[in-house]
């Protein structure tokens, strides 16, 4: 008889495979679901080792379908097994197979089964939610108050960004800083609309000094578009950020167009949408742990002609001077150039003979 994969994948419980694995794991509501989250096996990424980034659905469509959000390790339960058994393909369905019965196709069960998935899927397009502007809304370039002053003077001294770039990206000022249908205000702010193929589709707010609150309305759809999107594609070129603020300011600063994610998390919708490009550039946050997984997530998508564009060690782009900016653009790589400059890197720094010494 032969042998069916996906009735073995349906049958098996998530959570006992996880349990017998040796695998300690968490119980989340999700979007998709129940999820159980544990920590990524990989060892890609020691620093953030303790936390659960790797996460599978327990039930549903994608039952059994494992992803960590940190390095794209991802596939089924039949994937996770032989990863951690380091096992072959049989031995992982003997594996599955010891607990919840045969993998074998039975009579009517397994036309039934073939039956179900073989229906034909109705996908129902989903409209992203839009957004107005504060009711007292005012273009910055407009506003002649102190509070179009000290916002313009924080935006140009401390985010290098242009009196033409706050026109162009529509950037205003809110007294009250509340968005339309939202609970609580925090006062004066600086207001950019989120466009994404010619709507607003989000607003962000932000106190109009360093380390003043930043915020998005709730239920605003970041996962699904990229600021500045539009503008990019029709260039068919983009790079990568996080911060909203940071495209304005690569703008002003250097006349290239960016995208923000608005997050190192990029999601898969937010991927599905860089098959329009035929550039692709990241210009990561170096600030901390986690500004290069933006790069990582991005690299199974884009391939390794992506190019890099570095800030400085220690900072992201919205810390960066424009010089500095500048030279980051100036200086790009190729992710493919890269990884094998850090190949070689590695391979000397693990030499145990000096072969040459080089004097200047």
């Amino acid at each position: 008889m032969a042998i069916d994969v996906e009735i073995l994948l349906q049958k098996a419980d998530v959570g006992a495979v996880l349990n017998k694995l040796g695998i300690d794991f968490e119980r989340k509501h999700a979007k998709r679901g129940i999820e159980l989250y544990f920590t990524c096996p990989t060892g890609n990424h020691p620093d953030d080792s303790n936390n659960k980034r790797c996460s599978v659905a327990e039930s549903g469509k994608f039952k059994g379908h494992h992803n960590c959000w940190a390095c794209d390790f991802r596939g089924n339960l039949i994937h996770l097994v032989r990863f951690i058994r380091k096992c072959s393909f049989k031995d992982a369905l003997d594996f599955l197979g010891e607990d919840y019965g045969s993998a074998e196709v039975a009579g009517i069960e397994g036309l039934n089964f073939r039956l179900r998935m073989s229906k034909p899927k109705i996908i129902v397009a989903k409209e992203m939610p839009t957004f107005e502007l504060p009711e007292d809304y005012v273009p910055i370039h407009q506003d002649q108050t102190s509070l179009g002053h000290a916002a313009r003077t924080w935006l140009q001294e401390e985010r290098h960004i242009s009196l033409e770039a706050m026109e162009q990206f529509e950037v205003g000022v809110s007294k009250k800083g509340e968005l339309p249908g939202t609970k609580g205000a925090i006062g004066p702010s600086v207001v950019v609309p989120v466009k994404f193929k010619r709507k607003i589709h989000s607003v962000f707010m932000a106190q109009p000094f360093k380390g003043g609150q930043k915020r998005y309305p709730k239920n605003s759809p970041q996962g699904e578009i990229f600021f500045n999107y539009d503008a990019c594609l029709s260039n068919h070129e983009y790079i990568m950020v996080e911060s909203l603020l940071d495209v304005i300011t690569i703008k002003s600063v250097t006349g290239k167009n960016a995208m923000a994610c608005f997050t190192n998390m990029i999601s898969d919708s937010q991927r599905a949408l860089l098959r329009n490009f035929h550039i692709h550039g990241v210009m990561p946050d170096l600030d901390g742990h986690r500004g290069w997984d933006l790069v990582d997530r991005m690299v199974p998508h884009t391939g390794k002609s992506l190019w890099l564009y570095f800030p400085p060690i220690g900072k992201d782009p919205g810390d960066c001077t424009p010089l500095e900016l500048v030279s980051a653009i100036q200086w790009r790589k190729r992710y493919c150039d890269y990884e094998t400059a850090q190949k070689h890197v590695t391979s000397q720094t693990h030499m145990h003979k000096i072969t040459s010494v080089n004097k200047k």
